[in-house]
């Protein structure tokens, strides 16, 4: 049962009562008289699931404006109706169910009052007509049906003083003002927040596995990437994979588990609807479709670029725009402010980006500048799920052993089996000395070799796919020198052909073992993938028409530099780690001819390092202000902050300067220092 369903059914059974309070009404007493009113239901019975609209209305006391909402159901569930805007899902259904509480089945507890000259006194004006700034305004609740006929309509005042829960009522168009229970008041708004899912993202951050800040940035139409950093979770730590930790750096594990905290806090503040191209194209899971309509496609791009985003070129591994069958250009979303992936255990990736700074309507109660937009959507990422390690699966064994083969023979694949050389004897020599070789046969052929294989046979390895060779065959004891025939004969006491097909089977079982558990490997995997592909289908449905707003205070714990989560390692005793950045000023001495050098400048090379020098010695022997002395002789921009350039990394800089401004103590002057910019004297001040 969905939340909307739920809702319907609680109106239904609360209707019900109210059907049934009224009918077993003890007979005899004027339901109308004021006195015989008291423990009576205020409104006549209805069905509750004619419900199919709620209408709210109070006054901002700090802001003295009316302010209202009306929630309406659709055949898609309840929506919130908009001025000016597209509707909006009312998927907040305590809200809905807070209004049916409040509304239905209202007994009267007694009457304050019958003249509208108390209305103010308790605070029941009606806020759909008093002056927003006027004293005694109270809430407007309804209940309306299809028609828009009201089932129960209501004013709610003040608490009565000291009784808990007992509040002052009347009913639009009527005097009497009477006491009531009533619950869940306060908690029924006319916000846009309280009516909606807040958490748009269903992100636990418990499942987080891994976040990518891609902070590339969009000028003048181009993107301008950036080496993302790639930071993975697991067991409680952090690592990075986009980028190598210098010596003395560390992780700020403090700032990324409040980056973490700031994803599963990612609410909405408010939503815009996003062009239909958009939306539809997104539902079907790719940012934009093939769209041969040139006035929509612009639209679309008027559109994003009004948010801070903005309709790319996708680009093949060569760099080259990527293109449709039909030659019309591949697109997609980018961003001023770039984007985070935040990768989930179950191979669900959300990307995230950001645009501007969201001002709403001067009447929004959200258009406060402190707000951003955000393009959000979701798409499976199979890296983040571990590959199933499958075992290799042995190969089987040929319906019959390889035949035996003479000692010497070269083994093959076909012809591993070797029959023991004193088995060939027994074979050849079997009649004495009545042999092959003469009368009394060869001596040396009578004598049985010692067990084994010859001592230049080796058994092949077995390569990793092909099946081990079966074993040799049993060899027979010596033969006696009574019977070498019946010795020989019950000396092979093993079926070699039962042994392997023992054998055999061994490896057909081995073989439908690995084969089932590899099954239920892949099909675990393939489960997993499946479930992440449904769910990704159900957040774009949901994310696919919308802009969404959010606080810019989690914005900015979300989107964080690399200088944001790495930190110089705190210092022991006897460390001498670097830092991060350092912060110096500099006197600059150009020349002519320099890589760099303003066309202006007419001194050589050698006359600018005799300079650099002779600057350098009024700083360090004679104490001139290293601040006047810059804003006097250095050639650089930041003469006229006295050489300040601020907080820079080591990459910042030329390569020399900044060996020689990290090696500084602060307060310390180096030594003249040459670049493609000139020759330089530093001097660190952070």
């Amino acid at each position: 049962m969905n939340d909307n369903t739920k809702t319907l059914a609680f109106l239904g059974a609360a209707g019900a009562a109210i059907v049934l309070a009224w009918t077993s009404m003890p007979q005899g007493r004027e339901a109308t008289s004021s006195a015989n009113k008291m423990g009576k239901s205020l409104f006549d019975p209805f069905d509750g699931t004619e419900a199919t609209a709620i209408n709210i209305t109070e006054v901002d006391q700090e802001l003295q404006e009316s302010k209202s909402i009306e929630v309406a159901q659709t055949e898609k569930g309840w929506f919130i109706k908009r001025t000016g805007k597209v509707d909006y899902p009312a998927d907040a259904d305590n809200q809905l169910q807070d209004v049916s509480t409040v509304l239905l089945d209202i007994r009267i507890v007694d009457i304050a009052g019958e003249g509208s000259g108390e209305h103010a006194k308790f605070g029941v004006l009606n806020p759909n007509v008093a002056n927003p700034q006027d004293a005694g305004i109270g809430k407007y609740m309804a209940l309306k049906n299809t028609s828009g006929s009201s089932l129960a309509e209501l004013i709610i005042g003040n608490e009565v003083k000291d009784v808990s829960g007992l509040r002052y009522v009347r009913k639009p168009g009527e005097n009497t003002v009477y006491t009531a229970e009533l619950e869940n008041v306060n908690d029924v708004s006319t916000k846009f927040v309280d009516w909606v899912e807040k958490d748009f993202l269903d992100l636990d951050k418990w499942d987080i596995q891994r976040i990518t800040l891609d902070n590339y940035e969009v000028a003048k139409g181009r993107i301008i990437p950036v080496t993302p950093q790639i930071l993975d979770y697991n067991s409680s730590e952090w690592k990075l994979s986009g980028s190598i930790l210098a010596e003395g750096e560390e992780l700020d594990k403090d700032k990324l588990d409040a980056l973490k905290d700031a994803l599963d806090d990612l609410e909405i503040i408010d939503v815009e609807s996003k062009p239909a191209i958009l939306a539809s194209s997104l539902s079907k899971g790719s940012e934009f479709v093939d769209v041969n309509n040139a006035q929509a496609l612009q639209a679309t791009a008027s559109s994003l670029q009004q948010k801070g985003f903005y309709a790319a070129n996708e680009l093949d591994a060569a760099g080259k725009p990527k293109a449709y069958p039909n030659g019309k250009p591949m697109l997609k979303v980018v961003s001023e402010k770039g984007e985070i992936r935040v990768g989930m255990k179950d191979a669900v990736e959300y990307v995230l980006r950001f645009g501007e700074t969201y001002r709403g309507p001067e009447d929004d109660e959200n258009s406060t500048g402190d707000s951003r937009y955000i393009y959000a959507y979701a798409r499976v990422n199979e890296s983040l799920l571990d590959p199933p390690e499958l075992e290799i699966v042995p190969s089987p064994l040929p319906e019959k052993p390889a035949p035996l083969v003479k000692p010497g023979t070269p083994l093959n694949e076909t012809n591993a089996t070797v029959i023991p050389p004193s088995s060939v004897e027994i074979i050849e020599g079997n009649e004495g000395d009545k042999g092959k070789d003469g009368e009394q046969g060869d001596p040396a052929a009578s004598t049985p070799p010692p067990p084994g294989p010859p001592p230049n046979i080796k058994p092949p390895s077995t390569p990793p796919s092909a099946p081990p060779p079966p074993p040799p065959a049993r060899q027979p004891s010596p033969p006696s020198s009574e019977a070498n025939g019946t010795s020989a004969a019950s000396s092979i006491a093993t079926d070699p052909d039962a042994e392997y097909t023992k054998m055999r089977a061994q490896r057909e079982a081995e073989i439908a073992r690995v084969k089932a558990e590899n099954a239920s490997k892949q099909k675990e995997y393939t489960e997993k993938l499946t479930k992440a592909q449904a769910r990704v289908k159900e957040l774009n449905e949901k994310l696919a028409g919308w802009y969404y707003v959010i606080s810019n205070d989690v914005y900015e714990k979300i989107r964080l530099e690399r200088t944001d989560f790495v930190k110089t390692q705190k210092k022991e005793d006897g460390d001498t780690a670097k830092p991060t950045e350092v912060a110096a000023s500099h006197v600059l001495v150009a020349y002519k001819g320099g890589s760099r050098a303003d066309p202006t400048i007419t001194r050589s090379k050698e006359e600018a390092k005799a300079r650099a020098v002779s600057l350098r010695k009024q700083i360090v022997d004679e104490a001139k202000d290293f601040a006047a002395v810059a804003l006097e002789n250095s050639d650089g921009p930041s003469k006229t902050k006295g050489g300040d350039l601020g907080k820079f990394t080591f990459e910042t800089m030329a390569k020399a300067f900044s060996e020689a401004a990290f090696a500084l103590d602060v307060g310390g002057v180096s030594e003249v220092v040459e670049t493609p910019f000139g020759f330089h004297i530093i001097k660190r001040t952070e």
